[in-house]
């Protein structure tokens, strides 16, 4: 994937800005320095809610010598960026090498990859 067309670029840029801005309030949250009481004052609010899911896109395949989870068939973090042509792809956690192998008809033939 590239980024030639200037939509698809600016969309991209907004992301990263948004991941950034998400990465440094946690930083603060931890360090105790946020939420402010400005903060608070201009934050939206919430009513009578509940803490929903929802689905984000992620790779489902076999990996073979994660650092965590070893070698078998594991659903990755959040999916980012993927580059089909170029075989990688970035999830919330890490860099993956792709590779089509005999499996891989397999794994959608029994419904484990979208």
């Amino acid at each position: 994937m590239t980024f030639e067309d200037p939509q698809s670029r600016a969309d991209a840029l907004e992301r990263i800005r948004l991941l950034q801005a998400l990465t440094d309030d946690l930083t603060d949250i931890v360090a105790g320095t946020r939420p402010t009481s400005q903060d608070l004052r201009e934050a939206v609010v919430m009513r009578n809610f509940v803490i929903g899911q929802h689905q984000v896109p992620n790779l489902i395949g076999l990996a073979d010598g994660h650092p965590r989870l070893g070698t078998r068939l594991i659903t990755t973090s959040q999916l980012f960026f993927v580059d089909p042509n170029r075989k990688w792809a970035r999830t919330f956690s890490r860099f993956y090498r792709l590779e089509h192998g005999s499996e891989t008809a397999d794994l959608w033939h029994r419904g484990l990859a979208s």
